[in-house]
Parts: C-alpha cells; sequence; structure tokens
C-alpha cells in the first residue's frame, strides 16, 4: 500500500516537472489540424517522462501482492487531489459563462408578457392537477402530460418557499420551461468529441443567443420540452457509442420516454432518426464486403467502390423512399377518412378495441419479459452465461469502422433492460397521473396520441404555406441560417457519420415539419437547434482558419515560415492566394453583421415586442398586454366592492374562457359561457370577446327602443393579435411571397412584379426599425362590461 502511494505521489511529480519544463520553454508545442509536432529537445523530455513512469509503475506493481492491495490502490488514485490544470479552468468558465448567460436571457422578467391562449390551458390544467391528481386526463389537444406534472411540481415548490400568489402566477408557469431551455444551452458541451471543443462552444452560445430558443424558452408550451429531450437524446446515445457506459443508454431511453410524453410529434422524430440509424447500419454492413479486391480485372476494379457500402446505402434508400411515399399518402388518406363525420363513431369504437386489447396483452408482454430475465440471471448464477468477450455475431464486427452495429451486436443486457425499465417507468408514472389512472391511462398514452395525430393532419392548423418555415427562420435567425448552410457544405466535405447526422437531422426536420398539416411559429425550434449545431461547425472552420492565418503572420514578423504540417492547415497555399486572404478577412465584420442582427432580432422578439403579433411573425395570435388592462380594472372594482375578497360576481361569455379561465382563477363567482346557465343574470362585470363581442354591446351597452338606459358600461380591447399573412399564396387569402414582400398586403395590382429593391428596403427597416411588412390591423377583440350602478368608468 506505501509502495502504490509513492507510485502515486511519484508519478504526479514527474508529470509537473515535465509541465515545469514546457511553461520554461523547453518544449514547444504546435496544435493544428493534423497533429502535434515537438521540438527534439520536447521528445526527449517526453521520452525521459515515459521512462520513469514506466520504472515507477513497475516498481510499484511488484509488491502488490493481494487484490487488497489493489482494491485500495483503486481507492487512492480516486481520492488523491490532483489541481485542476489551466485548460480545465478555462474550459469550465468558458461553458458554465455561456450556460449563465442563456440563463439569464430566459428568466429575465419571465412573467412579464401575458399568457397566450395555450399557456392558459396549461396553467390551468396543471393547477388542477396539483389540487387533486383525479382532476387531470390525458388530452391530446392539449398534448402529453409532462408539461402538467413538471407545471404542477413548480407550483407545488413555489408554494412551499412563500412565492407571491400561492405560488402560482405567470412566472412560475414558465419556469419549467426557461429550466429546461437553459439545459439546452448546455447540452453540446457534452459533444466535444464529435464537434470540437470550439465548437461545442460556439454551439452552446448558439443556442443562447437565437431569437427562437430564447423566445420559446420563455413559453409555457411543450415545444420547449420536447427539443430538449431530443437533444438529451441524441447526445446521450452519442456517448453511448462513444465509451459504452449504461448509463447513457439509460438517458437516452428516459429521453425518449420523457419527449413521447410530451407531444406527438415525437412520431416525426421517430422517422427522422430512426431512417438515420436504418441508413448507418446498412452502411456498416456494406463495409464487411469487400469489392475492388475480389475482382481481378484491375482495369474494371479501379472504377467501382472499395466497399459495398454506397451499394448497400443506395439500396436502402431506394426501398425506403417508396415506402416513406406510401405511408406518408397512408396517412393523409386515413386521416381525411376519420374525419368523414359518417365514419367518426366506427373510428372511435376501432381505436378503444386498440386500447382494451393493449391493456389486456401488456401483462401477459411483462411477465414474459419477467422470465427472461430471470432465465438470464439464473444462467449467469450457476455459471452458463459465456465469458465476457466478443462471441458470434459481435465478434465479426469491427469496432473501429462499424461503431454502430458494435454497440448494437455488443450491448449487455444489463444496458438495454435498465433502458427498457426507465423508459417504462417515466411512461407509466406520467400517462397513469402517478398511478391514479392506471388502465385508461396506459390505453391512451399508446394510441390515443397517434389518433389524435393523425385526425390532426387534414385540420392543416394555420393554412400555412410550404415555405413557411424557410421565411420564418430567414427573418431571424442570420448568423445561423449563412453559417448553417457554410456547416453543410463542411459537413458534406469532410463527413463523419455525427456530421452527416447532423445535416440529414435538420433537413429531414424541414421537409417532414413543412409537409405536416400543422404549421405553427414554435415548432420552427425543431429545425433550429440543428441549424445551430451545424451553424456552430462552420463558425470552428472559420475561427480556426482566421487563427491560423494570425500565426503566420506573426512569425513571419520574426523571419519564420511556418509549413504547413506545423500549421495543420493549408497555409502555404494560402499565402499564395490574397484574394482567399482577403475572403477570410472580410468574413470578421460580415461575421459580426450577422451576429448584432441576430442579437438585435432577439432582443426585440423577446423584451420589446413580446405580444406584440403585428410586429413580430413568431409571434401567432399572441394574448395582448390588453388582458393585464382588464384584470387590473377587475381587480381594483373588487377590491372597492368588498375588499378585495374575490367574490366579485362575473360572466364570461363565449369565446373569451381562455385565458380568462386561469387568469379569474382566484375569483370563487364566475359563470363562464354566460349567460347560459347563470343564475346571475346581472353580474357586476361581463367580459366578451369575438363571436359575442357586438351581442354583448348591443344588449348590454346600448339604450333600448323605448329609450331605456343602458345597465353596462362597455370598452373594447384587443384580446389577440397576428403578423400580416399576405405572404400566402392567392389561392389561400395572401398575395404571394415575394409580392407581399415588395409591396405589403396591398399591391398596386393584382399583376404587380417583384421589386427587388422594395423587398431588401422592406425587410431591411423590419430588421433595424420593426416596421411591419403588411397590415397591422390584425387582431381579435373582446369587450369589458362594467355594471353602472358600480360608478367605475373602466
Amino acid at each position: 500500500m506505501e509502495d502504490q502511494r509513492t507510485f502515486r505521489e511519484k508519478e504526479y511529480q514527474a508529470s509537473s516537472s515535465v509541465n515545469r519544463q514546457r511553461k520554461n520553454g523547453v518544449v514547444v508545442r504546435q496544435k493544428g489540424s493534423k497533429g502535434v509536432t515537438e521540438s527534439p529537445q520536447a521528445e526527449r523530455v517526453e521520452a525521459v517522462s515515459i521512462q520513469e513512469r514506466k520504472e515507477v509503475e513497475l516498481d510499484a506493481l511488484s509488491n502488490i501482492t493481494s487484490g487488497e492491495d489493489e482494491a485500495f490502490s483503486k481507492v487512492f488514485q480516486r481520492t488523491k487531489f490532483f489541481p485542476p490544470s489551466r485548460e480545465w479552468i478555462l474550459t469550465a468558465v468558458a461553458f458554465w459563462g455561456i450556460i449563465l448567460l442563456g440563463a439569464v436571457l430566459r428568466f429575465w422578467g419571465l412573467g412579464d408578457k401575458p399568457l397566450h391562449h395555450d399557456e392558459s390551458l396549461h396553467a390551468y390544467f396543471a393547477l388542477r392537477l396539483m389540487e387533486n391528481l383525479r382532476n387531470y386526463q390525458y388530452n391530446p389537444l392539449l398534448h402529453g402530460p409532462f408539461q402538467f406534472h413538471i407545471i404542477a411540481l413548480v407550483y407545488k415548490i413555489s408554494q412551499i418557499v412563500g412565492a407571491p400568489d400561492h405560488g402560482v402566477n405567470t412566472t412560475t408557469v414558465r419556469i419549467a420551461a426557461a429550466t429546461l431551455g437553459t439545459v439546452i444551452v448546455g447540452l453540446p458541451f457534452f459533444l466535444r468529441d464529435y464537434l470540437g471543443k470550439l465548437g461545442a462552444w460556439f454551439a452552446c452560445f448558439l443556442l443562447a443567443l437565437s431569437p427562437s430558443m430564447v423566445y420559446f424558452s420563455r413559453f409555457a408550451r411543450e415545444d420547449i420540452y420536447m427539443a430538449c429531450f431530443t437533444l438529451l437524446l441524441v447526445v446521450a446515445v452519442g456517448r453511448y457509442v462513444r465509451s459504452r457506459k449504461g448509463l447513457w443508454l439509460v438517458i437516452a431511453a428516459g429521453a425518449f420516454s420523457l419527449s413521447y410524453a410530451t407531444k406527438e410529434a415525437t412520431f416525426l422524430t421517430i422517422a427522422v432518426f430512426g431512417s438515420f440509424v436504418g441508413a448507418v447500419v446498412m452502411w456498416e454492413l456494406g463495409l464487411s464486403w469487400s469489392i475492388r479486391s475480389s475482382v481481378s480485372n484491375r482495369a474494371i476494379a479501379r472504377y467501382l467502390p472499395k466497399t459495398a457500402a454506397p451499394i448497400a446505402l443506395l439500396l436502402f434508400f431506394l426501398i425506403l423512399l417508396p415506402i416513406a411515399k406510401a405511408v406518408l399518402g397512408w396517412i393523409n388518406t386515413l386521416s381525411t377518412a376519420i374525419n368523414e363525420p359518417r365514419n367518426a363513431n366506427t373510428a372511435n369504437l376501432l381505436v378503444q378495441d386498440l386500447k382494451d386489447s393493449t391493456v389486456a396483452l401488456l401483462p401477459w408482454l411483462g411477465m414474459e419479459l419477467a422470465l427472461y430475465i430471470f432465465s438470464i440471471i439464473v444462467r449467469e448464477i450457476i455459471g452458463m452465461l459465456p465469458r465476457p468477450g466478443k462471441r458470434g455475431l459481435a465478434a465479426r464486427v469491427d469496432a473501429r469502422r462499424q461503431p454502430l452495429l458494435d454497440s448494437l451486436v455488443s450491448m449487455p443486457w444489463t444496458h438495454w433492460f435498465g433502458a427498457i425499465v426507465c423508459a417504462i417507468s417515466i411512461f407509466l408514472l406520467l400517462f397513469t397521473v402517478l398511478f391514479t389512472n392506471v388502465k385508461q391511462g396506459i390505453g391512451d398514452g399508446i394510441w390515443q396520441g397517434l389518433y389524435y395525430w393523425i385526425q390532426q393532419q387534414q385540420q392543416a392548423r394555420g393554412g400555412q404555406p410550404w415555405y413557411y418555415y424557410l421565411l420564418l427562420i430567414s427573418l431571424y435567425e442570420q448568423i445561423g441560417v449563412v453559417f448553417g448552410l457554410v456547416g453543410i457544405v463542411v459537413c458534406l466535405y469532410r463527413p463523419s457519420r455525427f456530421r452527416l447526422f447532423l445535416v440529414y437531422w435538420f433537413v429531414g426536420n424541414v421537409f417532414i415539419y413543412s409537409w405536416a398539416g400543422e404549421k405553427m411559429p414554435w415548432l420552427m425550434i425543431h429545425m433550429t437547434m440543428p441549424l445551430m449545431l451545424l451553424a456552430a461547425i462552420g463558425l470552428q472552420v472559420l475561427v480556426i482558419r482566421l487563427l491560423n492565418l494570425v500565426v503566420q503572420w506573426r512569425l513571419s514578423r520574426v523571419k519564420m515560415i511556418p509549413t504547413e504540417s506545423q500549421i495543420g492547415l493549408s497555409v502555404a497555399s494560402i499565402s499564395k492566394r490574397p484574394i482567399a486572404q482577403g475572403a477570410m478577412l472580410l468574413s470578421v465584420p460580415v461575421t459580426l453583421f450577422l451576429l448584432v442582427l441576430t442579437l438585435q432580432n432577439m432582443f426585440q422578439v423577446t423584451y420589446v415586442h413580446p405580444a406584440d403579433g403585428p410586429h413580430e411573425m413568431m409571434i401567432y395570435v399572441q394574448t395582448t398586454t390588453d388582458v393585464n388592462t382588464v384584470m387590473g380594472k377587475i381587480d381594483a372594482l373588487d377590491q372597492k366592492v368588498d375588499g378585495g375578497k374575490h367574490q366579485l360576481p362575473i360572466g364570461v361569455m363565449t369565446d373569451a374562457q381562455w385565458p380568462f379561465a386561469w387568469y379569474l382563477r382566484d375569483y370563487t363567482n364566475v359563470c363562464f359561457q354566460f349567460p347560459t346557465n347563470c343564475s346571475d343574470r346581472n353580474p357586476a362585470v361581463i367580459i366578451s370577446a369575438v363571436s359575442s363581442l357586438s351581442t354583448s354591446q348591443i344588449e348590454y351597452a346600448t339604450p333600448t327602443k323605448n329609450g331605456k338606459p343602458p345597465t353596462y358600461l362597455f370598452k373594447r380591447y384587443h384580446l389577440r393579435t397576428w403578423w400580416d399573412e399576405g405572404y400566402k399564396p392567392p389561392a389561400a387569402g395572401g398575395v404571394g411571397l415575394f409580392v407581399w414582400l415588395s409591396y405589403g398586403d396591398n399591391p398596386p395590382s393584382s399583376k404587380a412584379p417583384f421589386d427587388l429593391g422594395r423587398a431588401m428596403k422592406n425587410i431591411w427597416l423590419w430588421w433595424w426599425q420593426r416596421r411591419p411588412i403588411g397590415s397591422t390591423m390584425g387582431s381579435t377583440d373582446m369587450g369589458l362590461l362594467i355594471r353602472k350602478d358600480l360608478r367605475m368608468l373602466p
């Protein structure tokens, strides 16, 4: 044991000695993409260091005589404190600094914006869930149960710590979204092996500042949760393939289950990720068959691929694409049939049969799995399992060239069993509402979400054109778009499995979300997130080349001409191309301009116009700040009438229930769908909206024909507003994208041509002055009616 301690101390002293020599200039290293080169003196020092380490190690190991000493050695190595290196400290500061920035951007003024229609639904039913678990039942219209459980948990914690409004307010509603949005910022740290350290930092940086990622991280909708779990799934699978640690596979399974319990769009994730995994498996299978070496005729062999991998990949897509087209067509046909009124009952009965059959079958499947695992454990106890090592199919897989196949065929049973248990546990916990609704929760969780998602394909909510996301992302994400395209080129020019996955993920999401019937601005984050990772790769290449130019310039000042191997990039060739040098130097102000423009968009949509639909395309039918004005008047009236006891009689008419069901949550005398089934026909306050707006004004705030004065005072407010949609095709009610960019929604004629100059001017003025391109009149209104005898004008 003493020898082991001596070994570790000598090893540390030897490494410290080498580090001191490096600091004193003995060792000179120059890093580049092609490796590390050192001076001959550095090589001698390294050789001495290695020899010392070997001698110390052999001396210590010769004195280890028992397993006890080995165990103690491992414990000692874990507990021995070594001061963190300068590189480790700089890395931690860099990543934690940008994560902190992302958190500040997401939490600052989190509750200032009024709740969106959808947010109010989520906030209200999460409150009901916190009050009583049996108040909640999974409804795919409101999406998965995760968000209701997590918001309810935040409510409860906020109550415990004494937050305002008994822990229930617009800030606590959004805390979970802001938290997981911040987690997204930090997740690329675990992709350093794939993106590079600089690339991973750029990914964190871009995700922290992205306008869409910031805005929707402050938005209590399920999409930011799903985005977090999707990126966590990517990180965990990537780490598992690299490290083969079972914990990462369990995390991946948990992330997938949480994503499924968050939103039905996980089916689209399965389609994109699953097809890529299938393509990689086919490629790696093809690598095991050498084509060129099996052909004796060299003249023919030179035109053939080295392996069958390209052929296998081509066959995969030739088979997959027709199947995908048929499946998408079948989904559209099925959606049409389901939405036919005459087929509704039949479809509902069929889905209910599927639920009942599934619930009846699952216990048997669980018992079969349990028996199988039990048999593995018994065989392991009695020594019948084969010894660790690659056998059978696993022995035929090359771990270096076929990492994905190797992960699949050599996976220990404990890894996949742990992953299954984790995924099923999360599914049961959330869909059964903490095991209070087991039977129905299981059936609904498996089938109801899929059924609803298929139904919605024909609804096409929003009615947006296929180019909707291309326009939306281009208006906001300038640095991401430009360097994302650069990143795509880099990934295709210097491909790796992970780089190709990022390209496939982004392109696949753009295609599949553009195909899907429902197109809403919050869905853009599922395209923005992989785009930011691609942009990080593009930025990394640019920065490395610029740094190499700086190194070349500094060395030229001291009359030293570096070689290509020393710098790591083709500096020698760059130095002979002044045009390339000029272009790279010009990229610096261009990049800074794109960054400033992106920050401007983020600041405007998040902090200046967070509830101003006519000025922000990213905002869709957002509740206006007039809701806060209305609630302020109601609270003031309540304080005047009965001292703020929240017993004020209030009638809420059709189309005004949301978001007022949440905002009036503390009032005990509220009648919704007023005046239907309301005992008080003359409440102190009436709120109307949309279809009931004009009728309420006529009935309650207009003098009668016999001259009787109105009973209520009426004032009109904006309930929701939206961005002008003149960019839609004429068949969908717009004027067309290019005409709209040129003239807004009111062109001089139906055949007005596209004017590039006017279009660029309109976009420029919107970027910097937020001058809308089209009309600002898009809104749905509400009316506030206060009984006149209360003598309080609105």
